[in-house]
Parts: C-alpha cells; structure tokens; sequence
C-alpha cells in the first residue's frame, strides 16, 4: 500500500513540474491573473455609470418639486401638498423624501422666505459594490426654487467687465427700488445702504453698511438696457451760441453751445428739449436751474459729429437743481441724455443741495454719471442707466417714487426659478 501511495505522490509531483516547465500553462496563470483587475475595473465603471444615473435622476425629481413648490407659493396654495403630490407623480425610481420646506432651514438660503427646499434621497444596491459592501449606498440630493416679484430697478450700471457700480467712501444712498451692475459692485461705503436689492453679474463687495432689509444677489443674468431701441442719438444741424446766465432768465427749448450759470442766478427752462453742444451745462455754487418736462440732451453740435467736443452736466454742490422729465413725446421720462458717442471715461457729476430734485431717467450708455461731494438730494423718482455710476464723499441720495410715477408705477415681474 506504501509502495502504490508512494508512486501516485511521484505520478503528482512529475505533473506538477510538467505544468511548471510548461509555457502553456504559465500563460494561463497570468491570464487568470490579468482578470481580476480587468473585471475589478469594468464591474467599477459600470456602478459609476449606473451611480450617476440615478443621481441625475434624483436630481431631477428634486427639481420638479422645489419648482411645484415655488409655483405653490405664487398661487397660494399648501407647498407640502402639492410637492409630495408632483414627487409621488415620479414612478421612474423609488426615493424618500428627507424635506419639504420653505423656508429652508439649512444652506445658503436659510430664512429665505421667498425659498422652497426639497431634499430627497434613495439606497440602491451597485452591481459590483453589493459583492463586498453590507450596506447599499445612499445618493442624497438637494434642490432650492425661488419664487419672488423681482425689485424694479432705478439704478443699472451697463458696463461688463470691472465694477459697474460704486458706493463708496462716506456715501449714504436710501432707495426703494434696486441697483444693478452687469460686472461687479462694490458696496463698502462707511454710511448706510438701505435698497430694494443690490444685484451684480459678478459679485457684491458688500461692507458692513447694507441694512438688514436690503437684499444682495450674485452671479444674476445681464440686466438689459432699458433705453435700446427706444431713446436714439441726435443729429444737430444748426445751433445757438453758449449762453451765460448773469441774472434770473427763461430759456426755452433748442439748440445751446452751452449754458453757464453764475452763482446766486436763477435759470428756468420751459418745457421741451434743450441741445447743449461742447460748452456743456454748468450749474455753479448756490445757482438755481429749474425745468418741468424737460429733457437735456448732452451732444456734439459739429458738422460732421465730433466726439471729442460732446458737452456734459456739472453742477456745484451748493447748487439748486430741480428738473423733471415730460410725461409724452420721445423723451418721455428722461431727464437727461448723454449722447452714446460720447467718448468713454467721460463724467457727468451730478450734485446739489437738499433741495434739489430730479425727476426722471439719466441715460448715458458710454459714460459714468458720478455723485459725488456734499449733495443731499431728495431725488424723487431718479433712475440712472450709465456705464458706470458712482456714488462717493458725503453724498446722500434718497429715492422715493410717489405711485404711478417713475419706476414706481413698474412692478417687478414673478420670477419661478431654481436657485440649487
């Protein structure tokens, strides 16, 4: 028994070297070798696939119902109801709804009334993973929908690339309506800034001046030129020459190479439209200019257009400036126009003392309309829409539009919209 025990242990080992010194077998080892990373490697790719799948798909589900839950909002109805009734609608996939709220209680948008939070989640088992996890993973996603009457806007800054709008220095701008720039914003004035919104396509430098009740949005889309298409370049063919104001005189509407005033005189200009050429509109210390439904067209008076002799707005901090825009016509609420030639870095300042008015729209599309200095202003129903807007020094801007007049008689429109 020993002996027969003994020679199939030899037949055994004289295999075992066969196999050895066999090259076929040895490829057969390292085939079988290769496979495992291979499978480890495809069985991983395909529970990545399947992974990002059911998250899209969650991620979908989740923003149907934060968007039915904004919808709910606007109309007034139970925003629980109606989003665990549009997510039991989604029969694709199983998943348990984590929250339903608003407003959302976590995230960047905390205590956002205006908010609807949905958070959603769902444990599936991976193809590959379940061969070695015990428990199936779980894909959590969140979505936050916006349901809001967007603040209308007395102050759009159109420039794109820099910071469009300023407020700065020891500053103080009280408005109920927003301010906008299509590039960045800085806000870090000493004094406060009580808006409706401070808005940017970039970002909001915000200082610790903004009140509470201000609201901050970034990263918006363009806001677009209000004027485009609507209010449009002059042509001037002949023109008056520039006039010095040395005592109280009326003007009435035309063509001007320029107007000064002196100080302590008084100008009122009658309803229309006054073209003022290369002298610009000069408004000094503790003058008087005063105009009902008027517009003030800044322009080149030459023969062809000349941009290097385009007149602008300057006026004295101690000036008293009272002006308001027509209510018809083609300048209908626009107080003051700086024509769009207008060379870039060109300023226009506006000032004057607390008595001082404006009423109706600045536009100047390729220039920078500046506050700037000791110019309290009571600006009923100011809009600006420039390249840039700066506000700096001690100004103080206060904006408040009387019903129906002005940006006030414009109302925000009803915005749904996903916010995450």
């Amino acid at each position: 028994m020993l002996d027969m025990g003994y020679a199939m242990l030899r037949k055994a080992v004289q295999f075992l070297k066969q196999v050895r010194d066999d090259a076929r077998g040895n490829v057969l080892v390292l085939v079988a070798a290769s496979l495992v990373p291979m499978v480890g490697t495809m069985g991983l790719a395909v529970d990545a696939a399947q992974w990002i799948s059911w998250r899209r798909d969650l991620h979908s589900a989740a923003d149907a119902g934060a968007m039915a839950g904004a919808l709910a909002m606007k109309n007034g109805e139970d925003v629980k109801t109606v989003v665990t009734k549009v997510l039991g609608e989604n029969y694709q996939h199983i998943y348990t709804i984590d929250a339903i709220e608003t407003p959302p209680t976590a995230g960047d948008f905390a205590g956002d009334n205006s908010m609807v939070r949905v958070v959603l989640s769902t444990s599936r088992e991976l193809p590959f993973s379940s061969l070695f996890l015990a428990n199936a993973p779980t894909i959590s996603v969140e979505a936050v929908a916006q349901s809001s009457s967007e603040v209308p806007n007395c102050m759009i800054a159109l420039d794109t690339s820099g910071t469009g709008l300023t407020i700065s220095g020891s500053a103080s701008v009280d408005m109920n309506c927003g301010l906008a720039s299509n590039s960045n914003f800085d806000a870090t004035t000493s004094d406060h800034i009580r808006a409706g919104a401070l808005s940017a396509v970039g970002s909001v430098n915000a200082g610790g001046s903004i009140t509470t009740d201000t609201a901050v949005h970034n990263g918006i889309s363009p806001v677009k030129d209000p004027f485009d298409g609507i209010i449009f370049d002059p042509a001037i063919s002949s023109c008056n020459a520039a006039q010095r104001i040395k005592n109280t005189t009326i003007l009435g509407p035309g063509c001007y190479e320029g107007i000064t005033i002196n100080a302590k005189q008084t100008l009122t200009l009658l309803p229309g439209t006054y073209y003022i050429g290369s002298g610009g509109l000069v408004v000094n210390g503790q003058a008087t200019l005063e105009g009902d439904g008027v517009t003030i067209v800044f322009t080149s008076t030459s023969i062809p257009f000349n941009d290097k002799k385009v007149g602008t707005f300057t006026g004295n901090g101690t000036a008293e400036i009272k002006l308001s825009a027509p209510d018809t016509g083609p300048y209908e609420g626009v107080v003051i126009h700086q024509d769009s030639r207008t060379p870039p870095g060109t300023s226009m300042f506006i000032t004057g003392d607390n008595g001082s008015i404006f009423d109706g729209s600045i536009y100047a599309p390729s220039t920078t309309v500046s506050f700037s200095g000791n110019s309290g202003m009571n600006t009923d129903c100011l809009q600006i829409v420039s390249q840039f807007i700066t506000f700096t020094g001690n100004t103080k801007v206060v904006n408040r539009c009387r019903a129906g007049r002005g940006v006030a008689s414009f109302f925000g429109d009803d915005v749904l919209r996903l916010r995450k």
